[in-house]
């Protein structure tokens, strides 16, 4: 399918500006009396390459001044972070580690890195890589992100992030390219070791100390030719967060998919009025197994030729329970039941203070519901990869072969009690943290009103599975403009799957019918099993929840600052062996087929470059060329046609050419350098984004579809910066950089009206935007040894950086204000700030990050916009060596208690308070 005219204008311009470079410089390069020795550093540095020159990293000196030597040697716009020793890292997992980079945000999942945005592209939206090799996503849903709590960082010996593209490169990062540089058998001096490290964590929330054992070890044989790297990991990890969520903001009596429909305005100032809309206490526990392991054989025959067979493996499997205090408020309820009276309207027209009569409610009016999801998650990944490398005289070839594979398993039992009918209930949000102060009118410690009992089984499974190829040939020629020639090609096919199952067994007390869904026929149906007196079913399910539900045992949200004394600290909580009494049924002979579906995508990629170097007064370096990619896809899935469930598939594709050109000017020898990219990149739409599904909610009247049609995420971007090095280990740059995003993926409401029940609903559809946005931003960074200060004070060292990102052109509206928002992930600003003290002994540093606002969705539920609060979090830690073979050390990971809060637009209409608490490590490494 061809580009927009916008996009092929950006073809040309980036092109001809690569062309007229490379056409000058050699011209300007015959002028000069002498040419420069030495060759341009390779662009993707290959996992597999040979390590001998690089230095034996010990310690924190050592780490910044490897990761400096990648950054200032890189043909492109790198940071790095380089491990401090074997199987000693800067942070305790490779999310956390990365959001000390410059133009880096993190996501993050009950305090751990989970995920991170790179100059304010989403996770989804940037390319992971492990030794080379894709590293997939075990997202539940089935998208592209990278899980960064399952990689263990004791395997790294140096993250790259890649901020400018080259031809050689894998495209697929719209924001950039982690490349996870593990370590191998050849590294430094190629000496045999044995190193391990054994720690303790202790998570403040759970009071629950666990462990955590790493082992990596590494030898040479066979007269040094082969070489061997085995490693391996285990932790467990209690993970408890309690969370104050809200389904969403509604305005009330207003459905968005029916036009006409006025909204409830108590303040008569014209506006609908925001009301909470499923507002639950909810407190989380994930009880978490991680194993890994990593090996590595490599031969190298001789000096020109060198073969390896790799692989990684990963598993973790986590037991949930996720205890709610649901409240049912504002649907399916006449003028929502609001008392005006007792009602007070606040700032952004949000209620502040709401209560909620059942007097005025539709069949089923307020409820209360306890409710436990419980389950299992498992994640595992495998990658593999096989190559080789061989040089004869001038030329190089390499290739590998890599097969990828991550699977994701949600066994979800899902069980609810719930209190129908109340007669009233009141919510308070007018305090410090505008959290919900919640008062019922029963009490929640009992099985006092509760008239129904729903148990339901929710399986899913996603798979994704990638199968690749790579050949390249370099040649180097002797003297001239040009230091190498490359070209290669790549085959990757990518496979990605979703079977989602879904049954619910419900006791209804009201009705005194017992019934059962069923998809077999495609189409949600209700089944009535049995019926029953009402109020003997009542007493019945009264009876189930006294004899197998308990208290909680934990206050909800700890010991942090809820805005307001009191509240509901405990509840009912339900537990399995409730779920059992009731019955948990067997929900795999009910697949739901409106979300089951598969998408293929083959990629075919060639590329040429060149590198060059030429004096021209001062040395200029630099890659110019251009990537060569076509994909096809085949989405499979199903649909309604005609009252039916059928199967359906489409096809889609798209050819693009991209060209790159990254330049270095070493203004002084040593010190300064300039850099300047032109390059064009891409990034693809998600698996379930190109899926033919359908999913309805029913409690919301909203929904979402794919779109097969979905073509990529296509940008133009530009750096312009200078770097400047005080020595092999302190420095200072400033960059800017320019991204302009000439066809990206937006979500669209469409109204859908139900042929069962007559309900409109609001479907979301992600769609091609056609506007230009152009994302426009500044880094600056720097770290220093203070070695010039006298006695211990020369042991100090400080890093910090600084981004600013602006964006134009976004035309995602604000539903209900039409404003502006920003493009979805970006921070506005974000810093960080590390100092450190090192000396042969004793280490200690401590660390701050934070990012302002951001935009979560466009679109979310209540059709408001969702955005990221600012965040910023301290961490800290401290080593001593007792010798060269063994250190201690400890860790202290958010000890300012930070909270992470998402809001519906106004931060007095927030939908998500996340308490994590404080994670304490100690432990020992050994090395032998």
């Amino acid at each position: 399918m061809r580009s927009t005219p916008l996009v092929s204008v950006t073809r040309t311009s980036v092109a001809a500006l690569a062309i007229a470079l490379v056409t000058a410089l050699p011209a300007a390069a015959q002028d000069s009396s002498t040419q420069a020795a030495g060759e341009a550093t390779p662009t993707e540095p290959v996992a597999d390459a040979p390590a001998g020159d690089e230095i034996v990293v010990t310690g924190i000196r050592a780490s910044l001044a490897s990761a400096l030597s990648a950054k200032r040697d890189s043909a492109q716009v790198i940071d790095a972070i380089s491990a401090e020793d074997i199987g000693k890292f800067p942070d305790k997992n490779i999310g956390e580690a990365l959001q000390r980079v410059t133009g880096v945000q993190i996501s993050r999942a009950g305090g751990e890195g989970q995920s991170i945005s790179i100059r304010g592209a989403e996770p989804a939206l940037n390319r992971v890589e492990i030794n080379g090799q894709t590293a997939l996503s075990t997202n539940v849903g089935g998208g592209r992100a990278v899980e960064f709590r399952d990689l263990p960082v004791e395997f790294v010996n140096r993250l790259e992030v890649v901020k400018s593209a080259t031809p050689d490169m894998t495209e697929g990062g719209l924001g950039g390219t982690v490349r996870i540089i593990t370590r191998r058998p050849f590294d430094g001096n190629g000496e045999s070791y044995v190193a391990g490290s054994a720690q303790a964590i202790y998570s403040e929330l759970s009071q629950r100390i666990d462990p955590k054992f790493a082992l990596i070890g590494s030898t040479l044989f066979n007269n040094d030719t082969m070489g061997l790297l085995v490693s391996a990991t285990y932790e467990e990890r209690s993970l408890w967060y309690d969370q104050l969520r809200t389904t969403g903001w509604r305005q009330i009596d207003r459905n968005p998919a029916v036009a006409g429909v006025q909204a409830l305005d108590l303040n008569n100032d014209g506006v609908g009025d925001f009301y909470p809309d499923i507002p639950r206490p909810i407190i989380n526990r994930e009880l978490t197994k991680r194993g890994s392991i990593n090996g590595i054989f490599e031969w190298r025959p001789t000096d020109d030729l060198r073969m390896f067979v790799e692989g990684t493996h990963t598993r973790s499997d986590m037991e949930l329970d996720s205890q709610f205090l649901q409240l049912g408020t504002v649907q399916n309820i006449i003028n929502g039941g609001v008392d005006p009276s007792r009602t007070v309207i606040g700032p952004d027209n949000t209620a502040q203070s709401v209560t909620f009569v059942g007097g005025v409610a539709a069949p089923g009016g307020l409820s209360a519901a306890y409710r436990n999801i419980l389950g299992t998650q498992e994640r595992r990944t495998t990658n593999a990869q096989a190559g080789f490398e061989w040089t004869t005289g001038q030329l190089t070839l390499s290739g590998r072969g890599s097969y990828a594979k991550a699977r994701a398993f949600n066994d979800e039992v899902n069980a609810t009690a719930t209190a129908q009918g109340l007669s009233s209930l009141t919510i308070d949000y007018n305090n410090d943290q505008n959290a919900p102060n919640i008062t019922l009118p029963i009490d929640p410690t009992t099985a006092q009103g509760i008239t129904q009992l729903i148990v339901l089984s929710r399986p899913r499974f996603n798979n994704q599975e990638e199968i690749g190829g790579k050949l390249d040939a370099e040649y180097e020629p002797t003297g001239g403009f040009f230091t190498s020639f490359k070209v290669g090609g790549q085959y990757r096919k990518l496979t990605a799957d979703s079977i989602y199952y879904d049954k619910a067994l419900t006791l209804n007390g009201v009705t005194g019918q017992t019934t059962l869904n069923n998809f077999n026929s495609g189409v949600s149906a209700t089944v009535v099993q049995s019926t029953e007196v009402p109020l003997a079913l009542i007493q019945r399910i009264q009876g189930i929840v006294a004899n197998n539900a308990t208290l909680g045992d934990h206050d909800f949200f700890g010991g942090a600052n809820l805005g307001y004394d009191g509240g509901i600290r405990r509840w009912v909580n339900l537990g399995m062996n409730l779920a059992d009494a009731v019955g948990v049924p067997d929900a795999y002979d009910n697949p739901v087929p409106l979300d089951t579906w598969e998408v293929n995508e083959d990629n075919w990629a060639g590329y040429a470059q060149a590198a060059f170097e030429a004096d021209l007064g001062v040395i200029v370096k630099g890659v110019v060329g251009a990537r060569v990619v076509d994909t096809r896809t085949t989405s499979d899935g199903f649909q309604v046609q005609g009252g039916r469930v059928t199967p359906v598939s489409f096809d889609g594709g798209y050819t693009e050419f991209l060209p790159s050109i990254n330049l270095t000017a070493e203004l002084i020898p040593n010190r300064l350098q300039a850099r300047a990219t032109a390059t064009e990149v891409l990034a693809r739409p998600l698996p379930q984004q190109l899926a033919p599904r359908f999913t309805l909610d029913v409690v919301g009247l909203t929904g979402s579809r794919g779109n097969p049609d979905l073509q990529p995420y296509r940008a133009r971007q530009y750096d312009l910066g200078l770097e400047y090095y005080f020595n092999n280990v302190s420095y200072v740059s400033a960059t800017y950089f320019r991204k302009e995003i000439g066809s990206f993926v937006q979500n669209v409401t469409e109204p859908y009206t139900d042929p069962a029940s007559g309900a409109v609903y609001a479907i979301n559809v992600p769609s091609n935007g056609t506007q230009k946005v152009t994302i426009n931003g500044a880094e600056v960074g720097g770290q220093y040894i203070f070695d010039f200060l006298p006695g211990p004070l020369a042991n100090l060292g400080l890093l910090a950086n600084y981004t600013f990102s602006d964006d134009s052109g976004y035309e995602e509206k604000d539903f209900f204000t039409g404003g502006p928002l920003s493009f979805p992930g970006l921070s506005r600003h974000s810093y960080n700030v590390s100092a450190f003290y090192e000396d042969d002994v004793f280490s200690i540093r401590g660390s701050y990050n934070w990012r302002s606002k951001y935009l979560i969705t466009a679109l979310g539920r209540g059709n408001n916009p969702e955005f990221g609060e600012a965040y910023g979090q301290l961490d800290a830690s401290a080593g001593y060596n007792i010798n060269e073979k063994a250190s201690l050390f400890v860790e202290a990971v958010n000890l300012t208690n930070a909270v992470r809060i998402e809001n519906a637009n106004s931060e007095y209409r927030r939908t998500i308070l996340e308490t994590f608490g404080r994670r304490f490590y100690a432990g020992m490494r050994l090395r032998f």
